[in-house]
């Protein structure tokens, strides 16, 4: 057997009997290791290292460098199409929409508002329906349902009554999901009659 290495073969002249120690297959012989580490696992090691430093260190950093341009103050109103309203919190990233009273972009107000903070987020939408709230809550579930294969949101209990501020009747529900948490809330507007 010259020239091949082994670190188990043994001529017959050194084998030992029964009582010698074997170190076994994962032995890592002296030239094979630094610092009594095997040679071979410090590179996948420095880049296991590497990653958790960027993960860990840089990607925080950045994140804490670029500037949230238009964050919410105590006071704050966030406006709607069809007069819908509803009180910002403070420190919340408005990420779309409009506050009340604001210089707006176009004639009206957006239907869609969404606030962030971290790895949060508010979302608000309005639309049109011709049913009674009722209808509009079984439809969005009916909805979400086709869409998802019924593995979206949930209902976690009975929709309650409520009451806007303006008098109108609604009804708010609670909906769970693996990765959301919220609630679902629809109002009947009040009948405009258009005037001549």
């Amino acid at each position: 057997m010259e020239g091949l290495r082994s670190t188990h073969l043994r001529d017959t002249e050194t084998a030992c009997s029964g009582d010698c120690f074997d170190p076994g297959d994962r032995w890592v012989p002296v030239d094979r290791r630094w610092k009594g580490m095997d040679k071979r696992t410090l590179v996948p090691a420095m880049v296991v290292l590497a990653l958790a430093f960027v993960q860990g260190v840089l990607l925080p950093r950045i994140d804490a460098a670029v500037p949230v341009d238009d964050v919410t103050v105590v006071g704050d109103v966030i406006a709607l199409e069809g007069g819908i309203t509803f009180p910002a919190v403070a420190d919340w990233s408005l990420m779309d929409g409009e506050r009340l009273g604001e210089e707006r972009n176009t004639q009206a107000y957006p239907r869609d508002a969404v606030l962030a903070r971290g790895g949060a987020q508010f979302s608000v939408q309005t639309g049109d329906f011709s049913g009674d709230v009722a209808a509009l809550l079984a439809q969005i579930e009916k909805t979400n349902d086709a869409l998802t294969g019924g593995h979206g949101l949930t209902a976690a209990g009975d929709p309650v009554a409520i009451t806007a501020r303006t008098g109108e009747p609604g009804l708010i529900t609670r909906y769970a999901s693996a990765e959301l948490d919220g609630v679902l809330a629809s109002r009947q507007r009040a009948a405009q009659i258009p005037t001549s």
